[in-house]
């Protein structure tokens, strides 16, 4: 059970709204026609390799925390600037996805204060489950186990429409976006890898491996149900919201409640990672607070402009983290 509420807490993080949207999935996957299993395949194994990587890195170091880690590998300045920019990140993105959980709120409910009401559920209860750890971050993750193949079946179940020829790649392309996505996502929820550390090492691969196939799962059924309607949906800034024109207003309900869903677990991940990184006595009001901060600038702005040279910078820099490490100094613990 503690394998598989590592698994799960895992999982909320990875999925967020761009997954539940289908954006990722056909930027990343899809796009690369019959090498999409290798791309999903490689993203899987990433994922797995760096959160088992990065909580032994850890303990070889002595240290129970990201900043920690950074302090200890790039020294002691150079490494608080490390760990802000990873701080940063979770912030941006946790932000991002408050605003989303507010967007989508408005679009469910036919009251007027439905955006502050979205915004203000999803960081109080967001919060709640942040501060309660790895059982709190399962939750989450456990209920888009549920809902999401709900929507992704009812999807591959709609007749497929026109023939469309699958798009043209190449096979270092696709395993490249593999690799990549697995390394954004993975500096995405670094802040939150020392949760991990009461568990020992075999219990810890055996997390990170029930969530490779759980993630795997989940993203070579959405995989699936993109590319049977191609077509319709490989045009559209949203695909899977767009497809889901063909349910009707059920199937409108059901994607805006996976999206909420999938915004909202990523948030919990980004509030306990940021918790992990901040002193004890104010980690909740300023973890929850830069996320409010930066929800007032939009899901929009947050996701084209700010995280993707966030979310690169960070993922090179987890590269050089899990580097083997020769030197621990004792300072920098």
């Amino acid at each position: 059970m503690s394998a598989l509420s590592c698994a799960l807490a895992l999982l909320s993080g990875v999925i967020g709204a761009g997954f539940a949207s289908g954006r990722e999935i056909a930027h990343f996957f899809s796009s690369h026609g019959v090498y999409a299993p290798l791309s999903m395949l490689l993203a899987c194994l990433t994922l797995a390799a760096l959160f088992c990587r990065l909580p032994a890195q850890m303990e070889r170091a002595g240290v129970r925390t990201l900043d920690g880690l950074c302090r200890v590998r790039f020294g002691n300045r150079l490494g608080r600037v490390c760990a802000a920019l990873f701080f940063l990140l979770a912030a941006v993105t946790g932000g991002a996805m408050l605003a989303a959980c507010g967007e989508l709120t408005a679009l469910l409910l036919p009251v007027r204060p439905a955006y502050e009401l979205g915004l203000c559920f999803a960081l109080v209860l967001g919060t709640l489950l942040a501060a309660r750890g790895l059982q709190g971050l399962a939750l989450p993750g456990a209920l888009l186990c549920v809902i999401l193949p709900i929507l992704m079946v009812k999807l591959l179940q709609q007749p497929s429409g026109e023939a469309c020829f699958a798009p043209a790649s190449h096979v270092v392309r696709a395993g490249a976006n593999g690799i990549v996505y697995g390394a954004l996502n993975a500096a995405m929820l670094a802040g939150m890898s020392g949760l991990l550390l009461g568990r020992s090492p075999k219990e810890r691969r055996k997390a990170a491996l029930l969530f490779a196939l759980l993630f795997g799962a989940l993203l070579a059924l959405s995989v699936a149900a993109l590319s049977r309607h191609r077509q319709a949906a490989f045009s559209q800034a949203l695909p899977f919201v767009a497809l889901c024109q063909m349910l009707g207003r059920r199937g409108y309900v059901l994607c805006a409640l996976s999206m909420f869903c999938a915004a909202f677990s990523t948030l919990c991940a980004m509030l306990a990672g940021m918790m992990r990184m901040l002193p004890p006595k104010r980690r909740v009001l300023l973890s929850s607070g830069c996320c409010l901060l930066f929800a007032l600038c939009g899901f929009g702005t947050l996701v084209e402009r700010g995280y993707p040279v966030l979310g690169a910078l960070c993922a090179a820099l987890l590269g050089l983290l899990c580097l083997p490490l020769h030197q621990v100094s004792s300072s920098c613990k």
